[in-house]
């Protein structure tokens, strides 16, 4: 079973390889189309499966986080990382916690060419006054 299911795994991703490395585009403006111009990276944003080869490219990385220890946990739930669309959201019991699971999503990124991007993202504490302590992203400061 486990062969078979690796077998239609990889017929999917080279049917998805040969349908994506054939995408182009051209622009129109004011009734005048442009060039065709191939598109070398990237799935269409709204596309039907995007949100699907996001979580598949994602795994890895929830895996990660979860092997960590550093997230949160509700009972054995792990609980500590939560995407939506192409929002990632930790959760962690301690700065020190969330520090590391910021370092593991900057050097998933680096291996995997995702921006994981320090302007948009934001630390919230609960139960307290923001903490003393700076966490980072991409070796940028998260402003609490």
């Amino acid at each position: 079973m486990k062969l078979l299911k690796r077998n239609v795994s990889l017929r999917f991703i080279r049917v998805l390889q040969n349908w994506y490395s054939k995408l182009c585009a051209s622009v129109q403006c004011n009734g005048v189309v442009g060039d065709v111009f191939p598109i070398n990276c990237g799935v269409r944003q709204g596309g039907i499966l995007s949100p699907i080869l996001f979580s598949i490219y994602m795994d890895d990385l929830l895996i990660e986080l979860r092997e960590s220890g550093y997230g949160a946990y509700l009972s054995n739930l792990f609980s500590g990382s939560i995407l939506y669309a192409n929002d990632v959201c930790l959760i962690s019991r301690s700065c020190f916690g969330l520090q590391k699971m910021l370092d593991i999503c900057s050097r998933y990124g680096v291996t995997w060419d995702i921006l994981f991007n320090p302007a948009k993202s934001h630390a919230v504490p609960f139960g307290g006054n923001n903490p003393e302590t700076a966490v980072h992203l991409n070796n940028k400061t998260i402003n609490w």
